[in-house]
């Protein structure tokens, strides 16, 4: 939902059962009253080349995304190239398995 500057919160109302739907309740609601906006000219913005045409990717997929569709993220990680990590998880990954997630950036850095 947009506010009068032009910036996108997701509903404090629905941000549990779209954004993080297996993290704790009482945390999913910290982080639904926490959350950073983003402008909506985000979605407009032009960016430079993309780097995973010229480096190594990697690419972890919440198979239970309400935000991002699974398939969609299988399809990004499939055209990058990425070395992939699939969770059962929401959105919000980092917060309901931060040791794979952990583990996967570190192997990152080793170029695992």
């Amino acid at each position: 939902m947009p506010d009068s500057g032009g910036f996108i919160y997701l509903n404090p109302e629905i941000f549990r059962e779209n954004f993080a739907q297996d993290v704790d309740p009482a945390e999913a609601d910290i982080m639904a009253t926490v959350q950073k906006p983003f402008h909506q000219s985000n979605f407009a913005a032009n960016s430079g080349p993309p780097a995973w045409k010229e480096l190594p990717t990697w690419y972890q997929i919440s198979e239970s995304d309400k935000m991002i569709p699974p398939d969609v993220q299988h399809t990004f990680a499939e055209q990058m190239n990425a070395t992939t990590l699939s969770l059962n998880a929401s959105h919000s990954s980092y917060v309901s398995y931060p040791n794979e997630i952990a583990g996967f950036i570190l192997n990152a850095t080793k170029g695992k």
